[in-house]
């Protein structure tokens, strides 16, 4: 596997923003969404709820005020999550392994 610069990883994004993609993980998830903010350390996804559940939470949690456990209670702070619907996933640019673009 070829291992890319956090520095191309962000240009890569920020060419992709407000477009549906596909990324792949370091940790070999696939993940499909629409990249709706790029910062210097994250990408910024909105993704079908319902992938939400299937992803490592010991992968993703732990970065930001957006993601994690918070006091004992899990990431839906001992609630169910949602089924349906679409939700914000901020993966940080290091788990970003590949990009690729999807059509509509």
């Amino acid at each position: 596997m070829v291992h890319h610069s956090k520095e191309h990883k962000l240009d890569l994004c920020q060419n992709h923003l407000k477009e549906h993609v596909l990324v792949e993980t370091t940790t070999g998830d696939q993940i499909e969404g629409y990249v709706i903010e790029v910062d210097d350390e994250h990408v910024h996804l909105v993704v079908p709820s319902q992938q939400i559940p299937h992803l490592p939470v010991r992968a993703y949690g732990g970065y930001g005020p957006y993601g994690g456990h918070y006091g004992g209670y899990g990431p839906y702070y001992g609630y169910p999550p949602y089924e349906y619907g679409l939700s914000r996933l901020i993966i940080p640019l290091t788990f970003v392994a590949a990009l690729s673009l999807l059509p509509w």
